[in-house]
């Protein structure tokens, strides 16, 4: 049985349901009536595990890179990009962004919910999930570059602070 190539124990993924966690280790699990390797997974709510065999997996992919950061960065400095009051564009935006998962598409959910935070009061579905996203984006940005996410929390407001800035100017 060939191990992952992907991974190893100590990386860093994300799960699309369960966000960021750790591999640490592989164990055996039943899987559909049979034993498989398996790495375990530890997030901040939970555990989950996926084959050590699968070289890829729709659900989990790797922590994006330092450099992609940096791309996350400028996009939480800009204007919002959508202004839309409309409550079902929303929920389209937010399902949209849950299903894909990658980290530029969350940083812009995060910058454009909270744009409208500055145009309106957002519902109660919008509220939790610029939450979830926020610390979901927060723990893989502490994850890339390895800090605690108090030193993370402050430039992400900053961030969002200066887009915010950009439509109260009318920029």
């Amino acid at each position: 049985m060939e191990t992952n190539i992907l991974y190893s124990v100590g990386d860093w993924v994300v799960h699309k349901l369960y966000g960021v966690g750790q591999i640490k280790g592989i164990e055996a699990r039943p899987i559909h009536g049979e034993s498989m390797k398996c790495f375990r997974v530890k997030t901040k709510n939970s555990t989950f595990w996926f084959p050590a065999t699968q070289d890829e997996n729709p659900r989990i992919r790797p922590i994006a890179s330092e450099k992609i950061i940096d791309r996350v960065i400028k996009t939480l400095r800009r204007k919002a990009s959508s202004l839309d009051t409309d409550r079902k564009y929303w929920k389209e935006q937010i399902s949209e962004t849950q299903s894909g998962g990658d980290i530029i598409s969350i940083s812009k959910l995060i910058r454009d919910l909270s744009a409208q935070q500055v145009l309106r009061k957002l519902n109660q579905s919008e509220e939790k999930a610029l939450d979830y996203f926020r610390e979901r984006l927060l723990r893989e940005w502490s994850a890339i570059m390895r800090v605690d996410i108090k030193q993370i929390q402050p430039k992400l407001n900053a961030y969002l602070q200066e887009s915010k800035d950009k439509i109260e100017a009318g920029a």
